[in-house]
């Protein structure tokens, strides 16, 4: 089973947290009104989500 990450966690690993999801599998997140399940469902019409975020990222 996929450890628990925490809200403050995601914030700086999101791409990472996605990419897990859809590699090996569902991700708990913990926040302080319980826990979520981060889940991939493949849409193969729409470009990839991690991709998307990698290209909004800052640079440098």
């Amino acid at each position: 089973m996929s450890p628990i990450w925490t809200a403050k966690d995601l914030e700086g690993n999101i791409v990472q947290v996605l990419e897990l999801a859809r590699t090996v599998g569902p991700q708990r997140i913990r926040d302080a009104t319980g826990i979520y399940v981060l889940k991939v469902e493949e849409d193969f019409s729409k470009p990839d989500v991690a991709e998307s975020i990698l290209k909004l990222r800052p640079k440098g």
